[in-house]
């Protein structure tokens, strides 16, 4: 019986690096992703895409939860989910007990947000550059205890790094009681200087929350270097894991009054295992996290990191020679993605309504996946990414169809 129990309470989760073979970055490694050979795709930060491998081993862990799902959702889940909770926390240099996994960024996020002690008149601070749910988010729960959200104007294209921090810092006012920042910004797809921007806040007696949707995988991330209170990542966008899996992690201290979005029976616990269950949920994506790092650790994620920012850039530079225009993005703002203005000669006028008519032309007529995320200077912005599965053939694909419609709209 002794022998049944102790089985029970042991991890089952098999040796994930046992699942792949050796790899390297080729022209092949395409073929490690399910990805359509019809497309070209160049949207990797919107909702990642996951390997072969890992989808093999979500699917093996969902066949091994409903071998008998009550014995397994009842007994050895919070087992599996703290176990997880503290691979992720030891692969970005926090504590063991200090980081919860959530459903993506925005989800821990809010958690964040709810937690604090807001009054009428109190501020919380964020960048025009926020993504746009955690802004909303922000005011809806803002204005409910009579607090505000107020936006620092960050203009763009960035001049330069110091040029946002001080944005920041002007922005802060004697009523402002949190900053929430993005590491890397969603729609501009820029590295910030996050940790001058938390200086900057520290100072003056502001806690932050750093936003790190796109972070893990896309640059190094050392959580306790920055010194930030909060921190929250997507590990589904640039780690490999299947959607949606995110964490929160707080800053000793910093996790009083944390509470899942779904309050459910382990509310009385502290954090993080008040997170570990939220109701019934299929929890297959956040127990694949062992396979996805391994996948990633069999490039190595600086080879990774070193392979897609070269990509990125080389991108940039030959799109700027087919269409015209001068890269403006700073190399230090620059990871796996960056923004490309789109030629003025397109058939689409630069506004949100535009910029959607461009994005959905160019997948049904050319099967090319981007995101035309921006509209800035009269123009409409594409964000392009690069992951190990793309090559630099991709983007003078993008490059040709847009040129096309160019010429359709002439032809006119």
């Amino acid at each position: 019986m002794a022998e049944q129990l102790a089985a029970l309470r042991r991890p089952q989760l098999e040796p994930a690096a046992l699942l792949i073979k050796e790899l390297m970055l080729t022209a092949d490694s395409l073929e490690l992703f399910p990805l359509s050979a019809r497309v070209t795709y160049l949207n990797h930060g919107g909702f990642g895409v996951t390997p072969r491998t890992v989808l093999d081993e979500k699917k093996r862990i969902l066949d091994r939860i409903e071998e008998n799902p009550a014995g397994f959702l009842s007994r050895r889940i919070k087992l599996h989910w703290q176990q997880v909770a503290d691979m992720v926390a030891q692969r970005f240099a926090v504590n063991p007990g200090s980081l919860a996994l959530v459903e993506n960024a925005t989800d821990g996020v809010e958690a964040v947000i709810r937690a604090l002690p807001l009054a009428k008149g109190d501020e919380i601070l964020v960048t025009s550059m926020c993504y746009g749910a955690v802004a909303m988010a922000a005011r809806h729960i803002a204005s409910s205890r009579g607090a505000k959200v107020i936006t620092a104007e960050l203009p763009f294209p960035p001049r330069d790094v110091q040029q946002y921090v001080m944005t920041v810092a002007e922005a802060i006012t004697p009523h402002t009681k949190l900053a929430i920042l993005d590491h890397i910004t969603s729609a501009t797809a820029l590295l910030m200087p996050v940790e001058e921007m938390i200086a900057v806040c520290r100072e003056r007696g502001v806690s932050v929350l750093i936003d790190g949707a796109h972070a893990p995988g896309q640059t190094a991330l050392n959580i306790a270097a920055l010194n930030a209170d909060w921190y929250v990542g997507n590990l589904h966008k640039w780690y490999f894991v299947p959607r949606g899996c995110g964490f929160l992690w707080a800053a000793p201290g910093k996790e009083v009054g944390l509470m899942p979005n779904v309050i459910s029976w382990e509310i009385n616990r502290p954090f993080p295992s008040n997170f570990a269950w939220t109701g019934t949920r299929d929890p297959a994506n956040w127990l694949a996290v062992p396979a996805a790092f391994a996948f990633m650790d069999r490039f190595g994620e600086n080879t990774v990191r070193k392979h897609n920012h070269q990509l990125i850039l080389d991108a940039v530079a030959m799109l700027a020679n087919m269409w015209g225009f001068r890269p403006t993005i700073p190399a230090a703002m620059t990871a796996a993605m960056s923004l490309v203005p789109a030629p003025e000669a397109l058939p689409y006028p630069p506004t949100d309504e535009g910029r959607a008519r461009l994005e959905v032309d160019l997948e049904d007529k050319y099967s090319v996946i981007v995101n035309a995320s921006y509209v800035s200077g009269g123009r409409i912005w594409l964000r392009i990414a690069a992951q190990i599965y793309n090559r630099i053939e991709d983007y003078q694909r993008l490059g040709e169809c847009v040129l096309a419609l160019c010429q359709a709209q002439a032809r006119r």
